[in-house]
């Protein structure tokens, strides 16, 4: 929700040889060419549970994870989360996952299979960059997905835009009748964020919010302020 941040999305970066950090949309490409991008996202997954699993476990947040088309049509990938889940002792509830439709469109049947997966084990599932595709309400028609993130494109001029607001708003009606969590991207104007509440739209991401930083210090003040009594948690 807009006043707390319980649910954090993993984003990775590159270490350059120079110690620049390089950015996703640098080397995901290049891992999808060369085939290893559900290697990457098996690395990610594990490391990420693996030193913060305890936190998931004690209910101090949870965390999602973006997969790539190389993952979603990997057979092998429920094996692969649910021995990591036993050896890290995160639970299923405190993880999600993220789809995209052009990593759906992809294969369409493997994409369906791993809805229907996650959903068994009770890990949330998220249809991201939602609007953004032709098919975009197909998928939700055929994934029964915890949540859809309605495009950033939509939303960075969404108080200027008319047009916007209105797809804005046909899509968070639509999600909402179908009993799926409606979440804003790239909020960074403070206009956006008061018309989107005015919307009704309960949850959003973007900098006006929270600028991306290590997962072990989000980790750590999420902890934090979990132990805190009841009425005491700032």
């Amino acid at each position: 929700p807009w006043d707390e941040n319980r649910h954090v999305e993993v984003l990775a970066r590159l270490a350059g040889r120079n110690g620049r950090l390089i950015p996703p949309d640098e080397f995901i490409p290049a891992a999808e060419r060369f085939g290893i991008a559900s290697r990457l996202d098996r690395w990610i997954i594990r490391t990420a549970l693996s030193l913060h699993g305890p936190a998931l476990k004690s209910g101090a947040l949870t965390l999602g994870f973006n997969l790539s088309a190389q993952t979603l049509s990997d057979p092998q990938l429920w094996d692969f989360v649910d021995a990591v889940i036993d050896e890290t002792g995160a639970p299923h509830s405190g993880i999600g996952f993220e789809i995209t439709e052009t990593a759906a469109v992809t294969n369409f049947t493997a994409a369906e299979q791993f809805v229907r997966k996650a959903r068994e084990r009770r890990c949330r599932v998220s249809l991201d960059d939602f609007g953004a595709g032709m098919s975009s309400f197909e998928y939700l028609r055929r994934f029964p997905v915890d949540a859809i993130k309605i495009d950033g494109s939509f939303i960075e001029h969404i108080a200027e835009s008319r047009f916007d607001r209105e797809i804005v708003s046909a899509i968070s009606g639509i999600a909402k009748s179908l009993g799926c969590s409606v979440v804003a991207e790239k909020i960074e104007e403070q206009d956006a964020l008061d018309i989107l509440r005015d919307m009704g739209v309960a949850f959003g991401q973007g900098f006006l919010l929270h600028r991306p930083e290590p997962l072990q210090a989000i980790v750590a003040r999420a902890s934090a302020q979990a132990a805190l009594p009841v009425g005491r948690q700032a």
